[in-house]
């Protein structure tokens, strides 16, 4: 590589010539705004270390790009066939709430990672530190894509800093205890909700998984029932699709409680059908048949939460669960502590983390073991009756 340094008005410049890896032909690299030779050289060595070390940086294209025309091209030509569409809608909204709307003119390769930092750290008076990683993560994939399409020379993710998790309690605030989930239990008890809300402390499932259980996946004879699907929005209409990981699918054991208060609510359902004849609601929800393929629609699904009316219930309904929680009960209540809880207790009572981690339909171990980290009074009590009837 030949190189050069020049004087420029009362600044240095360098210049280096390099070779093209891709055609072979020679090209000039030029910077400016140096004010000694010495500043000059030292600049040029780093560049030049840094061409000797990744070749491919001097194939950035010489048009500017900007954050946007990044991720308009990310979504249309990759995320769209290898993403889910509910992990598009969540792209869409960070690139509108945040991203675009901050920088969405601004060239990718001009912006600076403290400017990111700056604006994570500052989210921290108004956001949850999983809202914002999760921007930080998604940054991490536009940029990762600019990347490895060469629109810069150099992945500056990596340089972003990003506030750290105080919320060492958060995970304690989670669980609920038996008195506050038998008083939800009882307040819920005269809505049509009930049924999700058992289900979810009975069984720890997912309330996109919830409202996607079907009379068809109960085992009556093995007393288990299957989790296969979850109800998502999408593409103007409820849908029933594949869980989001192949982990997800699984058969959970049925304890007593739920078991038979299913086997009696699907006898009332039944009688309710009967007894409204031509006034019980006929649903229809569409089939997600996997990707690339047409979706179904399919008629009076056997959704296991119906409406008395024969309406069936969304997601969406999870709010109103909020709502009475906070209203009638002074509970800040989040179907997914449900979740939490029923891990939380699983632990508690000494069940072994693989049979956990199947139940829950987690895909990594260390999700199901944090459970076990978090040493609850109860597990303090079993260790001392324990060692006490060692002595």
């Amino acid at each position: 590589m030949a190189e050069n340094i020049r004087k420029k008005g009362s600044t240095y410049s360098y210049r280096i010539n390099v070779k093209d890896p891709d055609t072979g032909k020679w090209r000039s690299i030029e910077k400016s705004g140096f004010k000694t030779i010495a500043e000059a050289k030292a600049a040029m060595a780093a560049r030049r270390a840094e061409i000797i070390e990744n070749p491919e940086s001097i194939l950035v294209k010489e048009k500017p790009i900007t954050v946007e025309q990044v991720y308009t091209e990310f979504i249309e030509k990759y995320a769209q066939h290898d993403r889910e569409q509910s992990t598009i809608r969540r792209y869409d909204c960070l690139f509108r709430n945040h991203i675009g709307m901050k920088w969405g003119k601004r060239t990718i390769g001009g912006l600076k990672p403290t400017e990111i930092s700056e604006y994570l750290f500052a989210m921290t008076a108004t956001h949850s530190y999983a809202y914002i990683m999760s921007i930080h993560k998604f940054i991490g994939v536009l940029w990762d894509y600019a990347y490895k399409h060469k629109y810069i020379k150099k992945n500056t993710f990596f340089e972003i800093q990003t506030p750290k998790d105080d919320s060492s309690d958060d995970f304690v605030e989670k669980i609920y205890t038996e008195e506050e989930l038998d008083a939800l239990e009882t307040r819920f008890s005269s809505t049509n909700l009930l049924t999700a809300f058992k289900l979810g402390r009975c069984l720890g499932v997912r309330v996109a998984e919830c409202f996607g259980l079907r009379w068809s996946d109960i085992n009556w004879e093995k007393h288990t029932i299957w989790v296969k699907r979850q109800m998502v929005w999408e593409d103007q209409m409820w849908t029933l699709r594949n869980t989001k990981t192949k982990a997800a699918i699984r058969e959970i054991d049925l304890q007593d409680e739920i078991y038979y208060y299913l086997k009696d609510l699907k006898q009332k359902q039944e009688e309710q059908k009967v007894c409204l004849g031509a006034a019980y609601h006929q649903t229809r929800v569409a089939i997600d048949n996997g990707r690339n393929k047409a979706k179904t629609i399919e008629e009076n699904p056997d959704l296991i939460n119906l409406k008395e009316n024969g309406d069936f219930l969304s997601t969406d309904s999870s709010k109103v669960l909020f709502r009475i929680a906070r209203d009638s009960c002074g509970i800040h209540f989040k179907y997914h502590n449900l979740r939490h809880t029923h891990a939380s207790w699983l632990a508690e009572h000494n069940i072994p983390a693989v049979v956990v981690k199947k139940r829950l339909g987690h895909t990594k171990e260390e999700t199901t073991l944090r459970y076990y980290q978090h040493i609850t009074q109860g597990m303090r009590d079993d260790l001392l009756g324990k060692l006490n009837g060692c002595s």
